[in-house]
């Protein structure tokens, strides 16, 4: 790993290297003629909202961390604007213009830009950040009507941390990666599921921190046009490559493990190895980090939240502990009434349901707590895995008409020979999360895309 990609480090924000004058003096003789806009002032609005008081950006505002993602486009500097005085300024870069919008003033502030000027935006069509050049101002204003910022609504996606990796074309003729936390943010950005690269492993991102490990500061990185910024926080480190697409570490620097050992980073290969084993921690828990709920008693809660799409979803889970384990909280639970409850899924949506991804699973016929692992395939077969036992047969649905139930019935050879010997009702459905139960006996299946 050559290059760590700016997705991997998505904590908090600081500022990127540049100078920028910021006095009321013009800077040099060789400006360009700057014009009065108000698109400028409608720019560096929105983008001020996207930084706190500090200077650092709001990491909830920012789920990727790459400002043409989360913002909408990025300058490509240096960039001559104009003060309301008639001062001129020119900036070098990001660092300069944040300087510029926290120093603003209802009395001192800018309104003028000089033409032409070029920005970064992104390219759906072909995954890319592409350089576009403004002419003048009506064409200012269209870039500004395609950001949509009148009509932007938060993405009201869940906590649950289950990232999904989208590979970039960047201007320069390479690539990075980005990690959104959920498939949920990544879709409310425009992305689909063709988009989603497979390995997210080296990139690996925890949102605001690894649980696996925190970095000890200062840090130094060198970005991709050679400049060397130290790094004194979480915070300063977000902000400082809000803008970079690639950069390295200037090793050795330390971290801390969770259980409080220091490991020095003497290279690539010590924190991909690091990261490698953060994101097989996640990923073979699988439903470890709930098996806890399951000592919970049966008490269903059901949880409302809004897709990107603008779609009402309702999911119950067998009690407020399983909720919360996957990041909701009280104020995201509902009532659970009969024409909500998720368990009257068809058939078809939870044959559809299954087949998506992997399954993690736990059942209360396994002592231990022991995580199943489990592969639906739309034929009918079905892989199981557990502790380096694996086995391959087939799952089979029914459903009374009468009763609106749903069952499901496994042929599996040990060691799930007891989950085979049951006939199991579907007691709540969705998307992520399926409650399978056979007298006292439940059978838990989380989805898991990685």
């Amino acid at each position: 790993m050559k290059n760590l990609k700016l997705a991997l480090f998505s904590l908090a924000f600081s500022l990127l290297m540049f100078t920028s004058c910021t006095n009321n003096e013009p800077v040099g003789e060789n400006l360009q003629q700057t014009e009065e806009s108000q698109s400028i002032s409608t720019a560096l609005g929105e983008l001020r909202a996207k930084f706190n008081d500090s200077g650092n950006v709001n990491q909830s505002d920012n789920p990727t961390g790459n400002i043409v993602l989360d913002f909408c486009f990025d300058f490509v500097y240096p960039l001559t604007l104009s003060y309301n005085n008639g001062a001129t300024v020119t900036v070098e870069s990001l660092d300069g213009l944040i300087d510029i919008m926290l120093a603003s003033t209802n009395e001192l502030y800018i309104n003028g830009i000089a033409f032409p000027f070029d920005v970064e935006v992104f390219n759906g069509d072909n995954n890319s950040i592409d350089i576009e050049t403004i002419e003048n101002e009506e064409e200012f204003v269209e870039l500004l009507t395609s950001c949509e910022f009148d009509d932007f609504e938060a993405c009201e996606c869940f906590e649950d941390y289950n990232p999904v990796c989208v590979e970039i074309n960047d201007p320069n003729g390479g690539s990075f990666v980005v990690t959104y936390p959920n498939a949920c943010y990544a879709e409310c950005d425009g992305f689909t599921a063709e988009d989603f690269i497979e390995d997210c492993q080296d990139d690996y991102y925890a949102g605001g921190g690894f649980e696996c490990f925190e970095l000890n500061f200062p840090i130094s990185v060198v970005t991709e046009d050679g400049n060397t910024i130290t790094i004194n926080s979480e915070e300063e480190l977000g902000t400082a490559l809000y803008g970079v697409y690639v950069f390295d570490f200037v090793y050795p620097f330390t971290v801390t493990l969770e259980n409080e050992t220091v490991v020095t980073i003497n290279g690539p290969e010590d924190i991909e190895a690091i990261l490698i084993d953060c994101y097989d921690d996640y990923d073979n828990g699988g439903g470890d980090d709930c098996i806890e709920c399951l000592d919970e008693p049966e008490d269903p809660v059901c949880v409302q939240y809004t897709t990107p799409t603008g779609e009402t979803v309702i999911e119950v889970y067998p009690n407020a502990c399983f909720a919360e384990c996957f990041g909701f909280t009280a104020e995201d639970f509902v009532d659970c009434e009969e024409d909500n409850n998720p368990a009257n899924c068809s058939e078809q949506e939870l044959a559809a349901y299954l087949a998506q991804c992997e399954w993690n699973a736990v059942t209360s016929l396994n002592s231990n707590n022991q995580v199943l692992n489990f592969v639906f395939n739309s034929d009918g077969t079905v892989n199981a895995s557990s502790d380096g036992a694996s086995v391959s047969g087939t799952w089979q649905l029914a459903s009374n008409p009468v009763s609106n139930e749903v069952f499901m019935f496994f042929v599996l050879s040990e060691p799930f020979g007891d989950i085979s010997s049951l006939d199991w009702t579907v007691v709540s459905c969705s998307e992520e999360f399926i409650q399978l139960e056979s007298t006292n006996e439940y059978l838990f299946l989380e989805r898991n895309c990685e």
